[in-house]
């Protein structure tokens, strides 16, 4: 049962950690939280990878195996 109550602890410390950092960043825009912090680094790898999540983008096909009019 002792087990389970330090779990509860934890579960209550980090909700009280989550919602202090929520007010925080509601009162002071430059304070950035994780939720912050996880956003702007998946945006910037985003950003970064975008080239080589493409790579269909920069292929060159010969103009003799391109479709043309209506043929697909």
């Amino acid at each position: 049962m002792s087990a389970l109550g330090v779990v509860g602890l934890a579960l209550n410390l980090r909700a009280y950690d989550f919602v202090s950092q929520e007010i925080r960043a509601a009162e002071d825009p430059e304070f950035e939280t994780f939720y912050t912090k996880n956003i702007l680094l998946n945006e910037g790898i985003r950003a970064w990878m975008a080239a080589q999540d493409q790579p269909h983008e920069n292929l060159i096909f010969p103009e003799e195996v391109l479709p043309r009019g209506n043929a697909l």
